[in-house]
């Protein structure tokens, strides 16, 4: 991991994600950038405005943003001088300007906060986050204010129990290459699992049609583990336990959420687009109910648009 570009719009809230980064990139010894936008689009009340006093407000929003970016720069590398940290402020459309800038510094991580509301600007977080995982091609970590991310991603505090939902594509299997540089360097544990949906009761009481119903789910259940396991074995990271679990549930998104919380995990773990055979849902739908449902930090990675 080289850099990791962190949004900023000015708010408290935002700043949860400095340091589960700042930390993340001193592991690795990687830089970080800081970044925050300024809308193109000015306030409704100028918007009709002359144009000098239209300029005259971008001018103020971006000495505004840049003030603020060097303020926390200071303070970041007074805590680690050993960091280096960038900053950048743009005007623009706030995800496309972000997804610009992280590929024009570099960074192969975006750690940003899920909501907040900037000083300067309207808020965006929320918004932004979702786009940015919808868009980016590179993996996204979301972290929330008050969650479990406050004492991770340092070299001693890495995310110990992870969840990985696979649903049998190898589009949902892109999330593990950047899951690797998250995992704790010994007594992690990480599973792998997939939910099948299960099938709706026949419109029959002819027992024959239930017994051959019995015998398919478990026939599904059976691929599917020997997936997971497949998946396990071909994977294979260093300083972790890699178990799989199978379960049939008729709402997958609760499924994972309650497996969450069952194994107090501290990481979830998912890729946002793919269709699989073996439990036949569209993962990017459920990835939406799994980061707005889940109390703690969230890697997610899209997969690109040519596999689409």
């Amino acid at each position: 991991m080289n850099k990791i570009l962190i949004p900023l719009d000015g708010s408290e809230l935002a700043e949860v994600a400095l340091d589960p980064a700042i930390r993340l990139a001193l592991r690795h010894d990687a830089g970080v950038v800081l970044a925050s936008v300024v809308s193109d689009l000015p306030p409704v009340p100028l918007a009709s405005g002359d144009g000098d006093l239209v300029a005259t407000w971008f001018d103020e929003e971006k000495e505004r943003a840049n003030t603020y970016l060097d303020r926390i720069k200071t303070q970041v590398q007074k805590d680690h001088p050993e960091l280096k940290v960038e900053t950048r402020v743009e005007m623009g459309p706030v995800v496309s300007t972000l997804l610009a800038e992280a590929g024009e510094t570099g960074a192969e991580l975006v750690a940003i906060t899920t909501h907040g509301r900037g000083a300067w600007q309207r808020a965006w977080l929320g918004s932004v986050a979702d786009g940015l995982v919808r868009k980016a091609e590179r993996p996204v970590l979301l972290l929330r204010g008050g969650d479990r991310s406050q004492h991770l991603f340092g070299e001693e505090t890495s995310p110990s129990r992870i969840i990985v939902p696979l649903d049998g594509s190898r589009a949902s299997e892109q999330i593990l290459s950047p899951l690797t540089s998250l995992l704790p360097s010994k007594g992690g544990r990480v599973t792998l699992v997939s939910v099948l949906l299960r099938p709706f009761p026949l419109a029959t009481t002819y027992l024959p049609h239930a017994v051959e119903e019995s015998n398919m789910m478990e026939e599904r259940e059976r691929r599917t583990e020997e997936y997971l396991k497949g998946v396990a074995e071909s994977w294979n990271p260093l300083g972790a336990e890699v178990d799989t679990r199978v379960m049939g549930a008729d709402d997958v998104a609760k499924a994972l959420l309650e497996l969450v919380e069952e194994e107090e995990a501290d990481l979830l773990a998912l890729s946002t687009r793919g269709r699989g055979g073996v439990s036949r849902f569209v993962l990017g739908s459920v990835a939406d109910k799994l980061v707005r449902g889940a109390d703690l930090p969230v890697l997610a990675v899209r997969r690109p648009p040519e596999q689409d």
